[in-house]
């Protein structure tokens, strides 16, 4: 199997736990915006936005390292129970550790949601190691379908709770917890965990080489969580736990386009660690990236003429000023999908620290820009903040990589992309009907003439593949 073939199929694999998902969660929205109050969406939003916080913290990251070096253990199973049974039984270590700082600080905590920041860290740091192990052995069905199921559950407990119940925050609250639960459930029932783990098999140096790997990704994720979520905190702190819900509205629709970056994204870093190292890995990694670039940015242009047709549709009229952060938002994610495409390079090169440093740096601009503009320009100053800080880290990172890699972006398709980007936001700040529908048309056949060749072969792969059945 070709390296494209292979990512083409992993992709594919996870594309169904993921896109699903996320498409059915979004769809949602309705729901949420119709029931919930801006100021509980802004809570539970915040909520989230801590968990996301301590999760890294305490669990050091280490399935991230359990991933990585299940891919070098390929087809040595004792190397592999070592490997599950050290991480694991660090996990369980972990877990009390939190347990006993959130208990000497809860008393500090004044909020009646508090005990969902304790148990909602705890059922991440277990499943974020359950779904990374069958992902290490190769099974991307399990993770998907995981994946799929954990979200289908939150999905279905959440019309249950809000719409039947009327639970409100504490309804989302419960959904998500109570989904993570039965997922951890299946997980070990499905990858059969006791064949894997044993105390007997929890190594040494094996925890050195995980811990040498992970560790530098816990501030890389710190600072990821400064990009990306540390807006929601400076908005309630600085504006409103009202202006946050919006915020948080805004942020759903460009989390709808990062999640296809997350999909491709698991088997992109997957075939780079297994390949980059061949002899053709370097022209392999220029041409894929160069034809990722054209598919996301075009999802991205498409997703933001669609918007003033979308908006009104889906979501209650209370929170109408999400709609002009949406586009800034967008682009945005788009500087983030390169950084992340980035990104697995240097986790093929098991160059961690470097990931680290640039994440570091971003988040700093990040913080400097929010504080600096939240005053003057309100709402805004997040979603800008945000931006700035995205591109800064895919410039960075696209010139420090040519130390290690040939990266040759394609500068025709860079100047094109700014082009249809600049149209499509006069278009939708001005938002007139008529040139709202004309520059819709006009992305779509843009998207359509830029990606002919992926759009060809993705239909012969088709016809092949139906001629054969």
């Amino acid at each position: 199997m070709s390296k494209q073939s292979e990512l083409a199929r992993n992709a594919l694999i996870l594309t169904f736990g993921k896109i699903c998902t996320q498409f059915v969660s979004f769809l949602l929205l309705p729901l949420y915006t119709a029931l919930l109050k801006p100021v509980e969406y802004g809570i539970v939003d915040l909520f989230n936005t801590y968990i996301t916080l301590l999760i890294p913290i305490f669990n050091w990251q280490f399935e991230n390292g359990l991933f990585r070096f299940m891919l070098d253990y390929r087809g040595n199973n004792e190397k592999q129970k070592e490997l599950f049974s050290t991480v694991l039984s660090t996990n369980f270590i972990q877990v009390i550790f939190y347990i006993l700082i959130y208990l000497i600080v809860s008393p500090f905590i004044h909020s009646e949601f508090k005990i969902y920041l304790a148990l909602d860290v705890v059922i991440n740091i277990l499943l974020n190691t359950l779904l990374q192990f069958p992902r290490g052995l190769g099974r991307n069905d399990i993770y998907s379908f995981a994946s799929f199921l954990s979200a289908s559950l939150t999905v279905v407990l959440n019309v249950v709770f809000i719409a039947g119940f009327r639970w409100g925050a504490y309804g989302l609250f419960n959904a998500t917890l109570l989904a993570k639960v039965l997922t951890c459930i299946y997980l070990c029932f499905v990858t059969k965990i006791w064949k894997y783990y044993s105390i007997k098999f929890i190594n040494k140096e094996t925890f050195k080489d995980v811990f040498k790997y992970s560790l530098p990704l816990v501030p890389n994720n710190l600072s990821w969580w400064v990009v990306g979520a540390s807006d929601r905190t400076i908005v309630s702190r600085f504006i409103s736990v009202t202006a946050n819900g919006m915020y948080s509205v805004a942020n759903k629709f460009s989390s709808v386009y990062i999640t296809f970056y997350n999909v491709f994204n698991l088997s992109w870093t997957e075939s780079v660690s297994l390949h980059l190292l061949d002899n053709d890995g370097e022209d392999f990694i220029e041409d894929t990236l160069n034809t990722l670039f054209r598919i996301f940015s075009c999802l991205c242009v498409l997703m933001i003429v669609f918007m003033p047709f979308i908006f009104p549709i889906m979501i209650n009229k209370q929170y109408f000023d999400a709609y002009y952060q949406i586009p800034i938002l967008m682009i945005a994610v788009l500087f983030q999908v390169v950084v992340g495409l980035y990104s697995a390079i240097y986790v093929a090169l098991k160059k961690s620290v470097e990931i680290a440093k640039t994440s570091f740096g971003a988040a700093i601009i990040n913080l400097v820009v929010d504080i600096v503009l939240i005053k003057l320009i309100g709402l805004y100053a997040a979603s800008i903040s945000t931006l700035v800080a995205y591109m800064v880290m895919a410039i960075y990172r696209y010139y420090d990589l040519k130390k290690y890699v040939t990266i040759i972006l394609d500068k025709k398709i860079i100047a094109d992309t700014i082009i249809i980007f600049t149209t499509s936001l006069i278009s939708y700040y001005l938002n007139i009907f008529a040139l709202n529908i004309l520059i819709l048309v006009i992305a779509i056949v843009y998207s359509i003439m830029i990606n002919k060749s992926f759009l060809k072969s993705i239909c012969r792969t088709i016809m092949i593949k139906i001629k054969n059945k």
